[in-house]
């Protein structure tokens, strides 16, 4: 991270600012907190309680270092994340004594695609970094579970995962509860149809959350540069909305791993469509001054699921008929 004084903003920490500008000190604690719930486990594992709360600190650090590199790089620019990333990995080398696979994982996971994203982020706008990142996601997972999956399919992979899980849940029913049984059997086809989509779009909250978190701090203390605009701003780009026809028709026509994939990225891209939906909706709000009916529409959104199809709608129409800017603006003002 650049040591140039930092412009307008809080003064940053000097813990913070001596391990975020620092190659080696950053490099260090991104390892730790790769592997903090493994050493977590072992020095707290016979704590009980205690150790189910050091474990999931430990997750949410490890789910943390996609942030860490991202406001590095907002800060140092790429070259200094990709340094550090690369001290990051050759310690990763050494300490699972040259498993180089989980070193690329983490190199391309981990350091390159936030990096990626929050330069995408600074230069053009929130949206276009949430396309990118749901896009190298999806692709990166497919080109993994092609490799798996082998001449038997995908959809057969991801139901040989499941199996043991329902198989257990079916040998508790008894057999003339048949009703019991078709209703099992039919959520099993549902769980192994929207697993990966599911499971992208998951990834994706969980790396988006990071990186806006990272945007944040870089904003509070200065050296955030570029597209700075709210985050009720998100706009995907319209090529967005053409894909995903794309694969609503491959997933309507097509058979067997293509169709698998295309329903996968329809349930991913319907996500992103209902963020943007959801963030049109919040900004319209929030011009009212309707506060509280806000905070209803995000318990909506978490006890009610048909609402996301709702949202999905409004972030489609969005696209182009761009309500915020003929009702509002993106910071809520009339």
């Amino acid at each position: 991270m650049s040591q140039e004084p930092l412009p307008q903003g809080i003064a940053m920490p000097k813990v913070l600012d001596l391990f975020l500008t620092n190659r080696v000190l950053c490099a260090v604690l991104s390892v730790f907190m790769l592997t903090s719930a493994y050493w977590f486990n072992v020095l707290f594992g016979n704590l009980g309680f205690i150790a189910l709360i050091f474990l999931l600190v430990g997750v949410l650090l490890h789910l943390a270092v996609p942030s860490l590199f991202a406001l590095i790089s907002l800060g140092g620019g790429s070259k200094f994340g990709l340094q550090t990333g690369a001290i990051a990995g050759g310690l990763l080398l050494l300490i699972l004594s040259g498993s180089m696979g989980v070193v690329v994982v983490f190199m391309l996971l981990f350091v390159l695609l936030p990096i990626v994203v929050a330069r995408t982020m600074q230069r053009k706008g929130l949206g276009q970094a949430g396309w990118i990142l749901a896009l190298v996601m999806f692709i990166g997972f497919a080109t993994a579970m092609l490799f798996n999956a082998g001449p038997e399919g995908m959809e057969l992979l991801v139901q040989q995962q499941f199996k043991p899980v329902f198989d257990e849940m079916l040998a508790g029913i008894p057999p003339e509860a048949k009703s019991d049984l078709a209703s099992m059997q039919s959520l099993q086809a549902t769980m192994v149809s929207v697993f990966p989509g599911l499971f992208i779009l998951g990834l994706w909250f969980v790396w988006w959350t990071g990186l806006m978190y990272a945007r944040n701090v870089a904003q509070k203390y200065g050296f955030y540069q570029g597209d700075g605009r709210d985050t009720l701003s998100f706009a995907l780009p319209n090529i967005v909305a053409y894909v995903l026809l794309l694969f609503l028709a491959f997933a309507n026509l097509a058979t067997g791993n293509l169709q698998y994939l295309a329903l996968s990225g329809v349930i991913v891209l319907a996500g992103l469509l209902a963020v943007q939906g959801v963030m049109v909706v919040h900004a319209w709000l929030k011009s009212r001054e309707m506060i509280n009916t806000i905070v209803v529409m995000y318990i909506m959104l978490f006890f009610w699921s048909f609402v996301v199809v709702v949202f999905t709608l409004i972030g489609l129409l969005d696209m182009w008929f761009n309500f915020r800017r003929k009702l509002i603006s993106a910071t809520g003002e009339k």
